[in-house]
């Protein structure tokens, strides 16, 4: 086969990286590179006038051509940045029957014009800057009457824990204690109390709104309990019951193992959890 012959002008080209040049004076724009020079040039054109990711008119999209340490590289642009480090934060946020919406929350919304939501903040703040550090990992029992926002307290948690590169399971407790049930023998139910155990902060979501019976108190919440007291991983828990009124629940009947059993359950909690009261909020606080 005959190589074909491109001709172009000498002068032209020239001209051409003279202009480069220009745009690049602390570069040394030649021949070799003119054209990734150039290419990088048409890129950063394009992300000054983008308006969002999907809007994108460089080849590769969310990166532009750049010249780092002697060669050309594809860096990302902020909006693909933000995408990234958006997604990773959600990947440390996993949730268990709850929408999808939950992880719209954000501390920085969070009021605290109430003694509760104060300690509630000033707690959380304490708690991620100290994580890595402090041995006092204790989370928070946060309890109250209906609709004083004791679940978006625990999503606002969450989000702030994720920011902070700390991985969380957010469950809505009745609904897995039904899930939990239904998968009794099988591999899912393994996986369920493995990741109930293991994940670095646990948080129930409704505790003691559920049918408490001997199989979930003693096989499922002691066993789990106990692994994160020995564990030292933290737990986060939003109830309707104080922990007065959590033993009560627990204890089924009137016997004396019973009662010994939830005082036990109670027990383990509160070497976990600090306590706070919702309940000098108003309905339907955010």
């Amino acid at each position: 086969m005959r190589k074909m012959k491109f001709e172009y002008d000498a002068k032209e080209v020239e001209n051409y990286i003279i202009e480069l040049q220009k745009k690049f004076p602390q570069y040394n724009i030649n021949v070799n590179n003119a054209n990734d020079f150039s290419l990088m040039l048409d890129e950063k054109n394009n992300c000054k006038n983008c308006l969002s990711l999907q809007n994108c008119k460089n080849a590769n999209q969310g990166y532009y051509t750049d010249y780092q340490n002697g060669q050309f590289i594809l860096a990302e642009c902020h909006y693909k940045q933000e995408k990234r480090i958006k997604t990773a934060k959600e990947s440390l946020i996993k949730t268990l029957y709850l929408p999808d919406n939950i992880l719209r929350a954000d501390l920085a919304s969070f009021d605290i014009d109430s003694e509760s939501r104060k300690k509630i903040y000033n707690n959380v703040v304490e708690f991620v800057n100290g994580y890595n550090q402090s041995t006092d990992r204790r989370g928070m029992y946060l309890y109250g009457t209906f609709s004083i926002g004791k679940t978006y307290a625990l999503a606002c948690i969450a989000n702030e824990l994720a920011r902070n590169n700390i991985s969380c399971l957010l469950i809505y407790f009745p609904d897995l204690v039904v899930d939990l049930k239904n998968a009794i023998g099988s591999s899912r139910f393994e996986s369920l109390i493995n990741m109930l155990k293991s994940i670095d902060v646990l948080m129930l979501d409704d505790l003691g709104s559920e049918n408490i019976t001997p199989w979930l108190r003693d096989e499922i919440l002691g066993p789990v309990l106990n692994y994160r007291v020995l564990e030292r991983k933290p737990l986060f828990i939003s109830s309707n019951l104080s922990p007065q009124e959590l033993q009560e629940h627990l204890k089924i009947d009137k016997s004396k193992q019973s009662e010994l059993k939830a005082q036990r359950i109670v027990s383990r909690i509160q070497s976990l959890v600090k306590t706070i009261n919702m309940d000098d909020g108003k309905k339907y606080k955010r």
